[in-house]
């Protein structure tokens, strides 16, 4: 792949898909790139989540960076998983006398 097959940078960065810090640039790494189409991986340095993107040739040389269908607002942003957390869900698994759709569906 030579340097014009590798898609226009996001000098901006783009939001988190898990809580909608800002991702700089540089934590966008590119997969793979062919004909004006590339993947690229997002991780968050705020809540270390991954996600994989679509990175599109747009007009006038700007980038188009699609990575989640519905983005992040400040309302709908989760904390960390904590232990806490973890213990919880343990404990109401192994009190549940169930299937896993059943447990998931109440």
């Amino acid at each position: 792949m030579g340097p014009r097959d590798r898609p226009s940078p996001l000098p901006d960065g783009a939001p988190c898909t898990a809580c909608g810090a800002p991702v700089p640039a540089g934590r966008i790494r590119l997969l793979a790139s062919r004909d004006g189409l590339a993947f690229v991986r997002l991780v968050c340095d705020g809540c270390g989540s991954a996600a994989i993107g679509l990175l599109l040739d747009g007009d006038d040389d700007a980038p188009i960076l699609d990575v989640a269908t519905d983005p992040p607002t400040p309302s709908s942003r989760a904390g960390r998983i904590t232990h806490a957390d973890v213990d919880a869900v343990r404990q109401d698994l192994a009190a549940w006398d169930g299937d896993l759709v059943g447990w998931l569906d109440r």
